[in-house]
């Protein structure tokens, strides 16, 4: 089978049993408070494998005040659903896409991180992240009522498809694609004339499965990790969006918690960030590698190739650069052109 033949190679990849069910430590039934945090991201990825840790941490530094609960593959439903959980205050952490925030949590400006072909290599997309627009963003959030933890990352996102390469933006159009639930991906379909369908995580392989959709975009790790390949045949890096991703808290819930207990929660940033970036960034060859291995068609799109996607994509910037804020956006711009300028 296609999904012995990716994720037995890469054990990390595995898909446990208890995927539906919460990871949980013993010993921890008298705690004084409860951090119940949801993700889409499946047990066994490096993304569970961080939050673990992190679980780990938490419990240990709070010698057990805090007990956290995981629940990992969207087992409590989707990002925007989960999001919205979070706000409601049914859940104290989540961690997932920028997109899904912006949509599930009321907050535009986060569209702004997956704004189609803004960044140009993962140095240039960390240094806005981390010291560009990183104070906007904590306090962006804070006024919306979450405490940002720390980013993370989805990494860059390419087009899987059933019948065909990518070559032009005519062979996509052939395609009804799977979208992301966001404004700022089908406004990126959109740009491009492509027939598109938002989707929520967990029903994407069923979808790909009963042909209600002929592909979708998203990155190799995610691909894999979701099973998504198996509905597949091509898929063609087009690093069109480069998808961090955040680990965020209820500011209601971190206000609840005495001093030395919140600093036991949030932790370093920005070490948890370089952490997390590497442990998905140290995958991607090795999952390419058993796409190709699996049968799957892996395509590397050419500079000219993309060219024509950068330039009919450049329009979602305009179209949503009011709902992001126009500073904000401006201030980017400018880091990158002087970051570019530096390289």
């Amino acid at each position: 089978m296609i999904r012995e033949t990716i994720l037995c190679p890469l054990l990390v990849l595995v898909l446990a049993v208890s995927l539906l069910c919460p990871v949980e430590q013993a010993g921890a039934a008298d705690a004084e408070f409860t951090l119940k945090l949801a993700t889409v991201a499946p047990d066994g990825t490096p993304w569970a494998e961080h939050l673990k840790q992190i679980k780990t941490r938490i419990e240990s530094e709070s010698a057990g005040r805090i007990k956290m609960k995981l629940f990992m593959g969207g087992s409590l439903g989707g990002e925007v659903e989960t999001v919205r959980d979070l706000r409601r205050g049914r859940l104290q952490g989540w961690g997932g896409s920028t997109a899904a925030v912006a949509e599930g949590a009321g907050i535009p400006e986060l569209q702004l991180m997956e704004l189609p072909f803004l960044f140009q290599s993962f140095d240039e997309a960390d240094y806005i992240l981390d010291d560009v627009v990183h104070d906007d963003f904590v306090a962006i959030l804070e006024a919306k009522g979450f405490v940002f933890g720390f980013w993370h990352e989805n990494g860059w996102r390419n087009y899987a498809t059933k019948n065909k390469p990518i070559h032009t933006i005519d062979d996509l159009r052939e395609m009804k694609m799977r979208s992301q639930e966001s404004p700022v991906h089908l406004a990126m379909y959109r740009a491009l004339g492509v027939q598109a369908e938002s989707i929520p995580v967990p029903e994407v392989l069923g979808a790909l499965q009963t042909n209600m959709v002929d592909g979708f975009d998203n990155t190799p790790l995610f691909s894999a990790a979701t099973g998504w390949y198996e509905g597949i045949e091509y898929y063609t890096i087009s690093q069109h969006i480069y998808q961090p991703a955040i680990i965020i808290y209820s500011k209601a819930f971190i206000d609840s918690l005495p001093d030395d207990l919140e600093q036991v929660v949030l932790g370093d940033s920005h070490a948890e960030a370089v952490k997390g970036r590497a442990a998905v960034r140290a995958m991607r060859e090795d999952i390419l590698q058993n796409f190709r291995e699996a049968g799957i068609t892996v395509y590397e799109m050419t500079a000219t190739e993309r060219q024509p996607f950068i330039d009919a994509t450049r329009s979602v910037h305009e179209e949503l650069k009011s709902d992001i804020g126009t500073d904000l956006l401006q201030k980017v711009y400018t880091a990158q052109e002087a970051f570019r300028a530096g390289q």
